[in-house]
């Protein structure tokens, strides 16, 4: 595999770098580079009045371009009735296109603060 060959900072005084460079190409299409992409999954636990719910998270689908994701959360133990709860939901991904602050649904920043912190 071929490798690049430019100089970088982090060499010793003998000016060899220990880190080699990263691989060339190494950008592929169809290949994940994050954690988000369709049809990943997140598993753990929401906290909420005391009680500790299991919940997963399965991505249907995620357009990092539009900043959007949208997928299913189930929540286990939330109801008597219903003890196993799946809702779909969408999302915007913060980013340039979408700020942390959201300023939509009359929240202004420190209705968000509140609400994330």
């Amino acid at each position: 595999m071929p490798v690049r060959t430019e100089t970088y900072n982090n060499s010793t005084a003998s000016g060899l770098s220990l880190i080699p460079p990263p691989p060339i190409n190494t950008q592929q299409p169809g290949v994940a580079t994050t954690l988000l992409y369709s049809g990943s999954k997140f598993r753990g636990h929401q906290k909420s009045k005391g009680n500790s719910y299991d919940v997963e998270v399965v991505l249907q689908h995620v357009d990092m371009e539009s900043s959007y994701l949208c997928g299913y959360l189930k929540i286990k133990g939330l109801t008597e009735e219903f003890p196993t709860l799946t809702t779909f939901f969408e999302g915007e991904i913060i980013s340039k296109k979408h700020p942390f602050l959201t300023r939509k649904w009359d929240a202004d920043e420190d209705v968000d603060r509140k609400h994330w912190g």
